[in-house]
């Protein structure tokens, strides 16, 4: 068999393989994003001029942060406020803002923690995405952990090995097939 064939099939392997860890990666990872978010908020809402939005979310373990995102899409002048009450009834999350708010919180204590987001004008409408969670590839600290996407990586890695083989592969099939081609001619 030609060293090109052999090549090539070993590139179709790397693709395979990592097919294979990109389906692995991606159903532990949305397992993982469940799992730490049984009762998950994510919403586009639509608030009438001083009209809130509440939801909840249960934490079972005060070392997973809790999430709070809101983009507003057609709302860039609008004031939104936003409020969070844990479950002994302290606010622990309360800001005005506009277009866009991140936070995360630690939480002190397990329960079910209150969310609200409130349209704070008198007069438009604000349309708006929300996630209230647990985001799983964020640390304590809230900072992004890369070991969580580690099969992503892999994945990647390995695709790209296979393109650089199938490259190669072509290379010596196109080298190997020109070499029979022309042995035992010999030119004058």
């Amino acid at each position: 068999m030609p060293r090109g064939i052999k090549v090539l099939i070993a590139s179709g392997i790397l693709f395979l393989i990592a097919i294979i860890v990109f389906f692995a990666w991606g159903t532990s990872f949305s397992e993982m994003f469940v799992q730490n978010n049984q009762s998950i908020s994510t919403n586009q809402i639509t608030l009438a001029p001083q009209e809130s939005y509440n939801s909840s979310v249960t934490i079972d373990s005060p070392s997973k942060l809790l999430t709070i995102t809101i983009d507003a899409v057609n709302s860039d002048q609008i004031v939104l406020k936003q409020l969070v009450i844990d479950p002994d009834g302290k606010v622990v999350s309360n800001s005005t803002f506009q277009k866009t708010y991140f936070s995360t919180i630690t939480p002190e204590v397990t329960g079910i923690y209150r969310f609200s987001v409130t349209n704070m004008d008198n007069n438009d409408d604000a349309t708006m995405y929300i996630f209230f969670g647990n985001l799983p590839f964020l640390n304590e600290s809230g900072q992004i952990e890369f070991t969580v996407f580690a099969g992503l990586i892999a994945g990647v890695i390995l695709f790209i090995a296979g393109i650089v083989t199938m490259i190669i592969g072509i290379i010596l099939y196109i080298k190997d097939r020109n070499q029979e081609k022309y042995r035992g001619f010999i030119p004058r």
